[in-house]
């Protein structure tokens, strides 16, 4: 009987010859293969029980060992983390050619003050202000879909806000959905407001009240409200 494995250099599954026959090793107990599978990936090959091989797995027979597995997700996690790094530049390169063309529109005569923008009013919260005040040249609007209190916070905290009239803020809807404590979603708006009050000390502070969630009792939004 003669059984082709692939090559034994390529494929690191021990194999031993014993009175003319020749048997495969399973890589994680070292004992004879009967009902085994084989990493696609460094081509080892396991029982399915030493491997953690589920049954649809071993049926569709793409499966990964353990070690391949980890290795697979550290790689993507810096393919991930240089895709981030690459946009970043982009988005500095941009910046940088946008302020070469405005210079060489104006024929680099930087020295002429130029009119500012005016922004009446300013709008920051969830996905609900995405299309708030579209129609308005004199107001700003940031959406940020699916934000919750304490993650704008970070966010005001960290900008440089434009000098505005009025500053509304909503939020609060997303924290209801999976937070219990109202006292705890409370405390990180009163923060939040805080904040906003030190940036903008001269401006009128709206604070929107929260909205309606099917996935909410309505009565919390009463008590939070």
């Amino acid at each position: 009987m003669l059984l082709v494995i692939g090559g034994v250099e390529q494929n690191p599954g021990p194999v031993v010859e014993v009175e003319n026959t020749v048997r495969l090793l399973c890589t994680g107990c070292d004992r004879n293969l009967k009902s085994e599978i084989q990493c696609e990936m460094c081509e080892r090959w396991y029982h399915s029980s030493c491997g953690n091989v589920k049954a649809q797995a071993a049926e569709r027979g793409n499966w990964n060992c353990d070690k391949c597995r980890t290795e697979k997700v550290r790689m993507l996690q810096e393919e991930l983390q240089n895709a981030v790094r690459q946009t970043d530049e982009l988005k500095a390169r941009k910046r940088e050619l946008e302020a070469n063309v405005l210079m060489a529109g104006t024929g680099g005569r930087d020295t002429m003050p130029t009119k500012q923008k005016v922004t009446k009013c300013m709008v920051v919260g969830d996905s609900i202000v995405g299309n708030v005040g579209a129609e308005h040249a004199d107001m700003k609007v940031e959406c940020f879909p699916g934000i919750k209190s304490q993650q704008q916070h970070r966010v005001i905290e960290k900008r440089d806000l434009v000098s505005t009239e009025t500053f509304i803020i909503h939020v609060g809807t997303n924290d209801l959905r999976t937070t219990r404590n109202l006292d705890f979603v409370m405390g990180k708006v009163y923060a939040l407001v805080s904040t906003a009050k030190k940036k903008l000390p001269n401006c009128r502070l709206v604070l929107s009240g929260v909205l309606r969630r099917r996935d909410v009792s309505w009565r919390r939004f009463g008590a939070l409200n």
